[in-house]
């Protein structure tokens, strides 16, 4: 993977999407803290209201995790690859500054559907934004080592 960015940040996106999915439903579906789901913002920016059939929840997840490895790219351009030190700092604060942006923004443009966000809610949000730049950045630091491994040999 050399000086590559993109494929080593859709990667560590993706399983950053997949991780904090997974923390957001068990919040939500396990221990009843709140109730909007990431794939209820994804549902809505794709459809205008939370995904309502099984057909709209798998295109909302598929929307989220497309959107959760552009993140990743990003992130792996902005902090370089090979990373730099501090990694999962960075990627757990990437992580947490995309949660707060997402809810800054549909208060700024007025999106009905989420408009009041349940502190249960926003805390399950917040830390599975929190899961999800944990998991970039130890992706990001696997894959790095994984391709220093490789270029010793």
């Amino acid at each position: 993977m050399g000086k590559e960015h993109y494929l080593p940040g859709l990667i560590a996106g993706t399983c950053g999407g997949v991780a904090a999915t997974i923390v957001n439903l068990m919040l939500i579906l396990l221990f009843k803290v709140g109730n909007l789901r990431f794939i209820d913002f994804a549902g809505v920016f794709i459809f205008g209201h939370p995904p309502a059939s099984p057909g709209e929840n798998l295109l909302a997840f598929l929307g989220y995790l497309g959107f959760s490895a552009s993140l990743g790219v990003l992130f792996t351009y902005l902090v370089g690859f090979p990373p730099k030190p501090y990694l999962l700092l960075k990627a757990i604060h990437f992580g947490l500054g995309v949660w707060f942006c997402s809810y800054a923004l549909t208060l700024l443009f007025k999106v009905p559907e989420l408009a009041k966000i349940s502190l249960g809610s926003a805390i399950t949000n917040f830390l599975a934004a929190a899961v999800y730049g944990l998991v970039v950045g130890l992706v990001l630091r696997f894959l790095a080592e994984k391709t220093a491994a490789t270029n010793e040999k």
